[in-house]
């Protein structure tokens, strides 16, 4: 049975700002994190709210900007009574619980010009609210000078080469793992973003033959303040030899065909080794909908970064354009940033498999996806000068 409640409080304060906070969840399934609460301290020129949790907050989405201010949703959690700590607020607050969705919503109508969203923790997340005139003007950096700190600069770019240990991911015609094939793509890529974007941090979600589970590989990213996550991966098919070949990338969407479904299914299937499975039982279409909602600031983003690198990547001829496509891969689930899963080529082909497992095709490969980051990069900046 589910529960439903509604409720709405005002309280009249003084004028900082109107922080509307709507939170519901689905009593089914994986239980929500309840914020158990929610503060706000202020200084001169900005304010920071700041909510903690009784279990660990495992999604929130980039912070939404609005005519009026800005919108934060987090997935699975709910803010519970007695949650708000109101001798901290200065503001006209209004609260409203329904519990037919599974996410909170915090509306912050505000006047402040940047807010910066910081994870202190897994259990509390902070967001400063500042205004233009405590902020140092600054021109917009070109692409090789990323790091200029900011809510919205390219600073940190987190590279994830899929399956690892214990999972191999596919194995090729040619008996190339998959885990090989991609960990040797991400060190090169890494490699070549240090020496072209000197000031970029460049983090790896595994940098030796390891397993990190799914739900851990974005919780490292938005821990690392991630602003770009490529996860990178080889295709295959069920039989081998196979005819299909190329590579494609995939944004966070319920996928839209029987191919995209199968290519989320395999890539899925690295859930089988971890221990916590129950973790994604309630991972239904319905629940990546949700999670596609939550990255919806940044869906757009994604798209125009996924667009770039099928074309980097094919600009050569050695790999077919398979183009962009939409699919509910579990690791991109949680990421607080634009994200992108490549399917650099197919395992299952013969002439793709020697490509993929030669040291010259995982160079070309990884200079493609650095050129597709600094092209993107170049347009994200030119962006925010409009």
């Amino acid at each position: 049975m589910i529960f439903v409640r509604k409720q709405v409080i005002y309280i009249a304060l003084s004028t900082l700002a109107a922080i509307t906070i709507l939170s519901g969840f689905r009593l089914a399934g994986e239980q929500p994190a309840d914020i158990t609460q929610v503060s706000l301290t202020h200084r001169a020129s900005e304010s920071t709210l700041s909510l903690a949790s009784s279990t660990p907050i495992s999604m929130h989405s980039a912070l939404e900007r609005t005519a009026k201010g800005w919108i934060l949703r987090i997935t699975k959690a709910r803010i519970i009574d007695n949650a708000i700590d109101y001798a901290t607020m200065n503001s006209k607050l209004a609260f409203k619980w329904d519990n037919r969705a599974s996410e909170c919503v915090i509306t912050i109508v505000s006047t402040f010009d940047t807010i910066i969203a910081k994870r202190i923790s897994p259990k509390e997340i902070s967001y400063t609210a500042t205004s233009k005139s405590s902020q140092k003007d600054a021109a917009t950096p070109p692409a090789n000078t990323l790091a200029s700190k900011g809510p919205w600069s390219l600073d940190v770019i987190v590279i994830d080469p899929g399956h690892g240990g214990q999972d191999a991911g596919a194995e090729g015609v040619n008996g190339a793992y998959e885990k090989n094939v991609v960990l040797a793509i991400g060190r090169k890529l890494r490699d070549i973003l240090k020496k072209a974007l000197p000031t970029t941090k460049v983090v790896m979600t595994r940098e030796t033959d390891v397993f990190i589970e799914l739900y851990r590989r974005t919780e490292i990213a938005n821990a690392a303040g991630g602003k770009l996550f490529v996860s990178i991966h080889c295709n295959s098919m069920p039989t081998k030899p196979h005819p299909a070949h190329g590579c494609e990338t995939y944004i966070l969407r319920p996928g839209r065909n029987d191919d995209a479904a199968r290519v989320a299914q395999r890539e899925n299937a690295s859930v089988s080794f971890e221990k916590a499975k129950r973790r994604y039982e309630g991972m239904t279409e319905d629940q990546i909908i949700v999670a596609t909602m939550a990255q919806r600031s940044f869906v757009k983003l994604s798209e125009t970064f996924a667009v770039k690198i099928q074309k980097e990547m094919t600009s050569g001829g050695s790999l077919t354009d398979r183009g962009v496509s939409q699919a509910g891969f579990f690791v991109l689930v949680g990421a607080s940033m634009p994200n992108v899963l490549v399917e650099t080529g197919f395992l299952s082909n013969t002439k793709d498999a020697a490509y993929l497992a030669s040291a010259s095709g995982q160079t070309a490969i990884a200079q493609g996806l650095a050129k597709a980051i600094q092209a993107y990069a170049r347009e994200y900046q030119q962006s925010l000068k409009h």
